[in-house]
């Protein structure tokens, strides 16, 4: 066991020297998007009921190991990207940057799928369309949801991770 713990220890140790960091520094740097430790992993529909709106967007870490920021639009021609859960009907619908969408829910003991997602198809300009392209990729091909209070994390197998807000919690 205390082998084991070793080895471990030296892949991180590894790990950060790769990417050009202390632990310290790699510790700090996922600080922003990582859930707290009482967050709850794979919620269950029913905790999730709601509206929740797209806070921020964090893009997987580049060979530097930084997280950057996604530039989310704010020019108040569109609303912000949105989900709702409804775990009474097993959906989840909202707005995807420049159309509507819906989608099924299904729900075992690892948690909630999405999928089966359909959405309008109403025209927009080329950065709106490659957002809503980008977010309904997130979506589909999430790695795993987790819940913070009024917070939801959306995390990518890319490492994309989206950060949702409880509607009426915005801050």
């Amino acid at each position: 066991m205390k082998m084991m713990a070793q080895i471990r220890n030296l892949h991180f140790a590894r790990l950060a020297r790769i990417c050009g960091l202390g632990v310290f520094g790699l510790l700090v740097g996922c600080a922003q998007i990582l859930p707290p430790c009482n967050a709850r992993t794979s919620p269950p529909a029913s905790e999730l009921s709601g509206t929740w709106i797209l806070e921020r967007w964090s893009l997987a870490p580049n060979s530097k190991g930084e997280i950057r920021p996604r530039p989310l639009p704010s020019d108040g021609t569109m609303p912000a990207i949105a989900i709702q859960f409804d775990a009474r009907t097993n959906a989840v619908s909202g707005f995807s940057g420049c159309n509507r969408f819906t989608a099924q829910i299904t729900e075992d003991q690892r948690g909630i799928s999405i999928d089966k997602i359909a959405s309008t198809r109403t025209a927009c300009s080329a950065d709106r369309m490659e957002l809503e392209s980008a977010f309904l990729y997130q979506l589909n091909d999430y790695q795993r949801l987790v819940r913070d209070d009024e917070r939801l994390l959306l995390i990518g197998r890319d490492q994309n991770v989206l950060r949702f807000v409880q509607s009426g919690k915005l801050k």
